[in-house]
């Protein structure tokens, strides 16, 4: 069995909006009812030394019945978040939304295939459970991670100068939940970031590619409107606004020594984990071309059964 990394992140902030709903899907012929969308939790907090406002969209799904067929507890505490708690969004006053508390969410990538035909990846943050925030209330998005180092490069600009401030992007494996009967471990592969010139001074002078080190840090997930002027060949530019979304997770500290033992993860496992990551995305690929190559004949519904999709 493989084991999982340690993969922890924890929210309290303002409930900003609601977008649950119920589903299903078939397995084994029989309909399995489901639970899941997301949610935003507003925190402010300090990232890479100011103030910031963050809106968190933290992902979460539950079947209705476990193994057992009991209800499960995921599934019962998302249908209260969906039913009971009160959002900004709904009632349009943050003094009433709810404080809520997040602590064992985790960091996962979201992996697929974009209109041009090539993997789209990027982070995001799920979690199954989500309780009102009792008690003392700390406004945080915060983070605990353990991994292998992949490979670390100080982030660049389009002309290849480092960005100021610097700033080290660390490529890192995650393994993840596997099943007791898979062959191969699952992995994620997670670009963390080092903005504070001690954490990256430090990661450089101790971390090293095919070790296993933990981290901590805070999440930077933000938005922001850029004006872009078009210039045309006469008259007046034209002006667009577009939204950039910033979804990163900060380091802010970590392991100096790497880790050994029974707490470090196997490289030889991480290899076949890799390898199976690989085929997995191929895979989408592949299911893309072949979707996107059928003729207007083969996509006719005309004396087709209904087969739900």
């Amino acid at each position: 069995m493989f084991r999982q990394a340690e993969n922890k992140v924890k929210i309290e902030g303002i409930l900003s909006e609601i977008d649950l709903k119920y589903g299903s899907f078939q397995k084994n012929g029989a309909d399995v009812e489901t639970i899941g969308g997301s949610i935003k939790v507003l925190v402010d907090q300090v990232v890479n030394g100011e103030e910031v406002h963050l809106e968190i969209p933290v992902h979460m799904f539950s079947t209705k019945y476990t193994k057992t067929g009991k209800i499960n507890p995921s599934y019962e505490s998302i249908e209260t978040v969906m039913k009971e708690f009160k959002s900004i969004a709904a009632t349009g006053d943050k003094s009433v939304a709810d404080k809520i508390r997040i602590t064992n969410g985790q960091i996962k990538m979201n992996e697929f295939v974009g209109q041009n035909g090539n993997i789209v990846s990027y982070p995001r943050v799920t979690a199954s459970f989500v309780a009102h925030a009792v008690g003392e209330f700390k406004p945080q998005a915060t983070f605990n991670i353990e991994f292998m180092v992949s490979k670390y490069d100080r982030v660049v600009d389009s002309e290849g100068v480092e960005v100021d401030p610097t700033k080290l992007a660390v490529e890192v494996i995650v393994p993840q939940y596997t099943a007791p009967t898979a062959d191969a471990m699952n992995v994620d592969v997670v670009t963390l970031y080092a903005t504070s010139k001690s954490v990256i001074d430090a990661i450089e002078q101790y971390w090293e590619a095919g070790n296993c080190y933990k981290a901590s840090g805070r999440l930077n997930f933000t938005s922001r409107t850029e004006t872009v002027k078009q210039e045309v060949d006469f008259g007046e530019a034209q002006e667009s606004v577009r939204t950039i979304n910033t979804s990163e997770f900060i380091i802010t500290g970590g392991s100096q020594a790497p880790l050994d033992g029974d707490y470090a993860f196997e490289v030889d496992d991480i290899k076949k984990g890799m390898a199976a990551r690989k085929d997995r995305l191929e895979a989408l690929k592949s299911g893309a071309k072949s979707t996107a190559k059928q003729t207007p004949a083969q996509n006719s519904t005309k004396g087709k059964k209904d087969l739900g999709f």
